[in-house]
């Protein structure tokens, strides 16, 4: 498979972990309901907002252990400890955009991005069968794709 397409199914890939991962954090906060509806209005907004900030950087985590050589079990480690990473820089960009102060101290309210990891981590679960697929390289035989390559183009001569 052609280089961009692997680039392309990446984007693809991660965009769709991101959108499951969101949906998975809004459902898991359903209960923050209960305690204070505002509450949870201000953390799925957070979510979206400050989400892509970590989708950004699980992309960039994402395209840099596919380039590595180790093999798919080792990948998905890095790959689960790189969205911790992410929501971790997406929790903090809230304090330095200047949206919350000192974030890190704020309570009951670290519990959104333990939440977010896991939701994370399950979208990763999820699409564990399509991950390994983009790890492992296409099994083709070199010269039978030499003698298609050559075989089609003698008969366009």
């Amino acid at each position: 498979m052609n280089t961009l397409n692997y680039k392309v199914l990446l984007v693809k890939t991660v965009f769709r972990l991101f959108i499951r991962a969101i949906g998975i954090y809004l459902l898991i906060t359903i209960p923050a309901i209960a305690a204070n509806p505002f509450m949870y209005l201000i953390s799925a907004t957070y979510a979206v907002s400050f989400g892509w900030i970590a989708a950004a950087l699980f992309l960039l985590f994402f395209y840099i252990v596919y380039k590595m050589k180790y093999d798919a079990f080792v990948k998905n480690i890095f790959l689960y400890g790189s969205v911790a990473l992410a929501v971790a820089v997406a929790f903090q960009m809230m304090e330095i955009l200047g949206v919350e102060d000192h974030i890190w101290h704020s309570g009951a309210f670290l519990l959104f991005p333990a939440v977010a990891v896991v939701s994370g981590w399950i979208s990763l679960a999820i699409a564990k069968r399509t991950i390994n697929a983009l790890f492992e390289p296409p099994e083709t035989d070199l010269y039978d794709s030499m003698i298609n390559n050559s075989s089609a183009s003698e008969n366009t001569i």
